[in-house]
């Protein structure tokens, strides 16, 4: 597995310094390079909950979380629920949406 890249490591290959770095990924994005990383993280440990149907346990360390309470935190922090509850009821949701996403009207082939 290649080394992961860091700050400095980007600012070299990028000529530029890690401060304006920085401050230019903060002003694409809204967030600091960690804030982003953890969305990431947590946006595919959702998908592997209510796509995939892992358990949050199995999501938070395929991410790279290494303390269950800590993926619980910051999970309910961005999900505004426990991951198992916000997995459970995402699912549900998806789930009664499926036919209006299905029925679409007159966009299906019609058959000769």
């Amino acid at each position: 597995m290649s080394e992961p890249w860091t700050m400095p490591m980007l600012a070299a290959a990028l000529h530029t310094s890690e401060s304006t770095l920085f401050g230019r990924f903060k002003q694409a994005t809204s967030m600091t390079p960690m804030q982003y990383l953890k969305r990431l993280r947590l946006g595919e440990a959702w998908h592997r909950m209510v796509i995939l149907g892992e358990s949050a346990a199995q999501a938070a360390r395929t991410v790279g979380y290494r303390s269950a309470s800590h993926f619980s935190r910051d999970y309910r922090a961005v999900y505004g629920a426990p991951p198992a509850t916000d997995a459970t009821r995402s699912r549900t949701h998806l789930r009664q949406m499926a036919p209006a996403l299905t029925d679409s009207g007159g966009d299906q082939p019609t058959s000769p």
